[in-house]
């Protein structure tokens, strides 16, 4: 039960956690552009690949959670007796 409430607690989370660190790193991203001197445009495959690296770290973050959380609540093997 705790495995399945954690999972739907993230899974619910996600959608507002992804759009929201994206914003946030974009927005960084621009203003470290505007502030620097490279007068060029915004790089195009910088701003995909944060997008993959965030979008991959919420998802290897659920995948540890749920690993975690299952590998506490199983009980441990006993040996048996002959």
């Amino acid at each position: 039960m705790a495995i399945a409430m954690t999972s739907f607690a993230l899974l619910v989370t996600l959608p507002f956690a992804i759009p929201s660190t994206i914003w946030v790193v974009l927005f960084v991203y621009a203003i470290v552009k505007a502030v620097g001197s490279a007068p060029e445009q915004a790089d195009p495959f910088a701003i995909v690949l944060a997008i993959v690296v965030i979008v991959t770290f919420f998802t290897l973050a659920l995948a540890v959670a749920v690993t975690l959380l299952g590998r506490a609540m199983t009980p441990k093997r006993r040996k048996r007796r002959a």
